[in-house]
């Protein structure tokens, strides 16, 4: 009756404001709607009413339990009850144990990357938790750089090009300072991979982010630049060492890096470490301390940078996240839109701090592995990846 009696604008008025799971009930309903929620008009229509009304919000969740075993579920947004878990191993075509890196949601899709007794795997996967799809990438074609029979690793970013409304994947390949960093670039659209060029030096070391990190067409990096004879020494990861530090920022339209310089933070005792994040639409630095004469004592501070990538002095101190709800080992998992933070306790517990009143909120332990523990919140798309297939439920 809806489709017959009400014009096509009201029908794909109505639409556009149903939640994702109702929408993949009504494919059957008739050719023209399956159609209407495969065009690219519509999801943009249906992501952008969900994303400016906070509909269909939830939280991808992933940690360990007490036994080590890996383990993903789906949250409320609201009440951080589970919905329901996923089982993510399955979408690797090979045998996994692990997940190496969650990076996303960019419009709803999240890029995963498999571990197999302790090392990466070139397994990688694309995934929308909203309609179950999943698409396995293909292989990466390895040039005779590979060849040499020494170690290297890889480092990933995700993100889409705004110009064409692709997701693209960029790996980087490092040999640990032997040779020239390789950059490989996988395109949805097409498919398939292809190496680019880069102006980036080899000497650079470029740190995998623990907090989404994509933001308006760039994907961003720490990073820092080090000496031949540092790397010879195998000191590959200098974060309390003397080294310039900055950001690297991949332009994911016109596929080049720019840098910008990092502020100069305190770095005394008690100096935790530093991670690169997205919080509320602004790049920015997390800045972690403990008092080491009270390990029940820990404070992050935030600093924001302007919207001009690439310029030096745009860094501002924005907030401090502190109070005794904070202790120790408590691992930060998300600042939230709402101003209220995420973390997994070193009890397990995971819990919600409000940095204004100082309230926290315990909810139900999961495990006792916390700094393996990783949540995204994310807003439900009805985004289809190329022949993907769906996580049975």
């Amino acid at each position: 009756m809806l489709r017959h009696d009400l014009p096509q604008d009201v029908v794909v008025e109505i639409l556009s404001r149903l939640p994702v799971k109702s929408l993949m009930r009504f494919n059957c309903v008739h050719k023209s709607w399956y159609a209407l929620m495969r065009s690219h008009h519509f999801i943009t229509k249906h992501h952008k009413f969900a994303t400016s009304n906070n509909l269909g919000r939830g939280v991808v969740f992933k940690y360990r339990t007490s036994k080590g075993h890996l383990c993903v579920s789906l949250l409320s947004n609201d009440t951080l009850e589970v919905s329901r878990d996923v089982d993510l191993l399955s979408l690797f075509p090979d045998k996994i144990d692990g997940l190496h890196c969650i990076y996303g949601p960019y419009n709803g899709i999240f890029f995963l990357q498999g571990l197999y007794k302790g090392e990466n795997v070139e397994d990688l996967v694309l995934w929308n938790p909203a309609t179950r799809e999943s698409k396995v990438l293909p292989e990466i074609k390895r040039s005779r750089r590979y060849d040499s029979g020494k170690k290297f690793c890889f480092k990933f970013g995700f993100g889409i090009d705004p110009n064409t409304n692709d997701y693209k994947v960029l790996r980087i390949v490092d040999f640990y300072g032997r040779q020239q960093l390789q950059f490989e670039v996988y395109n949805l659209c097409t498919d398939s991979w292809r190496v680019i060029d880069s102006s980036l030096s080899k000497l650079y070391n470029i740190y995998s982010p623990s907090f989404p990190s994509y933001l308006n067409g760039f994907h961003h990096w720490k990073a820092a630049e080090i000496c031949m004879k540092a790397r010879r020494k195998g000191k590959l990861f200098p974060e309390h060492g003397p080294t310039r530090l900055f950001i690297v920022s991949f332009d994911m339209s016109n596929e080049v890096f720019l840098e910008t310089p990092l502020p100069t933070v305190p770095r005394a005792a008690g100096f935790i470490g530093q991670n690169i994040a997205v919080i509320n639409d602004s790049v920015s630095l997390i800045v972690g301390y403990c008092d080491t004469r009270n390990l029940d004592i820990n404070w992050f501070d935030i600093w924001v940078m302007s919207s001009e990538i690439g310029v030096e002095r745009t860094w501002t101190k924005k907030f401090k996240v502190e109070g005794s709800g904070l202790a120790f080992g408590d691992r930060l998992l998300e600042i939230r839109e709402d101003g209220l933070v995420l973390l997994h306790k070193n009890d397990g517990s995971l819990a919600v701090y409000d940095r204004k009143t100082q309230e926290l909120r315990k909810f139900a332990k999961y495990g006792n592995q916390f700094y393996e523990s990783v949540a995204v919140t994310y807003t439900e798309t009805l985004a289809f990846m190329n022949g993907g297939r769906n996580l049975s439920e």
